[in-house]
């Protein structure tokens, strides 16, 4: 399997998991209609970043029919925008900042997978 397709399955898995728990977490709700409630949910905003991030990579992959070295460069892209939209979230409130990190947060387990566990020698 390449490095590409590694990635895109990581980001499948992570985002299945993101999705997984945001059900868990709003129910029913969309988080449109939480959002308009006017209450603040962070723990699902999170999980929405995680899977938003997974999503964005997923897209990016897919349109740039990565290989190797440009999969990496693909996934450095998502994740400057992530850490972009993760600096200007403290001004919007704690839901933007949990949005944000969630989505970097995906991008990290999304590459952790694919690094050596044990340093080489």
């Amino acid at each position: 399997m390449s490095t590409a397709e590694e990635l895109f399955q990581r980001a499948t898995d992570v985002r299945a998991d993101a999705v997984s728990h945001l059900t868990a977490l709003a129910g029913d709700a969309s988080m449109c209609a939480i959002g308009r409630s006017g209450r603040s949910f962070p723990a699902a905003k999170y999980h929405e970043g995680r899977q938003s991030g997974a999503g964005d990579v997923r897209r990016a992959l897919r349109r740039w029919s990565a290989d190797g070295a440009l999969a990496d460069a693909v996934v450095a892209d998502v994740r400057q925008r992530w850490q972009q939209t993760l600096d200007g979230a403290q001004a919007k409130g704690p839901d933007w900042v949990a949005y944000a990190t969630g989505g970097l947060d995906a991008l990290a387990e999304i590459t952790a997978a694919l690094r050596p566990t044990h340093p080489q020698q």
